[in-house]
């Protein structure tokens, strides 16, 4: 009888190994279900640029591969992924701007990824600012901007010491001009610095497609054609 509850013992505990590793990839396996409204897809595309398995293009918008039509506008896909899929997947939902995608765990119910925003925690604060009181200038340099209508692009130069240009960056659109700026050229400066960039490359888009005169820090005067 010994020799065999002996024999037993090791059978049991690797049954109960091999129950042990089949939850744990179960765990690393959640179903979740992805809903997908295309109406309010704007065909940004970036869910595709993170997740091309799950989206593909769709003339002026997104499709999602495999995903049931429930009505006119919804789409849900249910399946099991795994841990670096389901990365994927959620990421993918993350980067749409208007939230047109939802990722929900159907075991558990939790909504990872929502399509509503919610203001329950929110903080509202009123918005002040005193220019004159509180204006501080970059130590790190200033910026010139202008707008170059011969060539139809917006230049950006930065100065580190006064009249001395150490950078200039030449572009098509704001987004293109401050990615490049921040993201690539890796420009340190402060963050209000930053936000003076994006309203000054956006008043300089405007006055170049628009015709209209731009003078850097002044307000935009749609009268004032050139």
């Amino acid at each position: 009888m010994l020799h065999i509850i002996v024999c037993i013992l090791p059978l049991m505990f690797l049954s109960l190994q091999i129950f042990k590793k089949a939850l744990f990839v179960i765990k690393l396996m959640p179903k979740l279900r992805i809903k997908f409204d295309k109406k309010t897809c704007i065909g940004n595309k970036a869910c595709m640029a993170v997740d091309s398995e799950r989206w593909v293009n769709s003339e002026d918008k997104v499709d999602l591969v495999g995903g049931e039509k429930i009505n006119e506008n919804i789409y849900v896909l249910e399946k099991e992924f795994n841990e670096e899929e389901s990365k994927i997947v959620i990421e993918g939902a993350e980067v749409c701007p208007v939230n047109a995608i939802g990722i929900v765990n159907v075991d558990s119910g939790e909504e990872i990824v929502k399509v509503e925003v919610s203001e329950e925690e929110s903080k509202v604060v009123e918005a002040s600012y005193d220019d004159e009181k509180e204006f501080q200038l970059d130590e790190k340099g200033y910026f010139l901007i202008k707008v170059n209508r011969e060539n139809k692009k917006i230049e950006v130069a930065f100065c580190e010491k006064p009249n001395e240009i150490s950078l200039t960056v030449k572009g098509d659109n704001p987004l293109e001009i401050y990615q490049t700026i921040i993201n690539k050229e890796k420009l340190e400066i402060r963050k209000d610095h930053y936000a003076y960039l994006g309203r000054e490359l956006q008043k300089a888009y405007t006055a170049l497609r628009e015709n209209i005169e731009y003078v850097q820090d002044d307000e935009l005067d749609f009268s004032n054609k050139v």
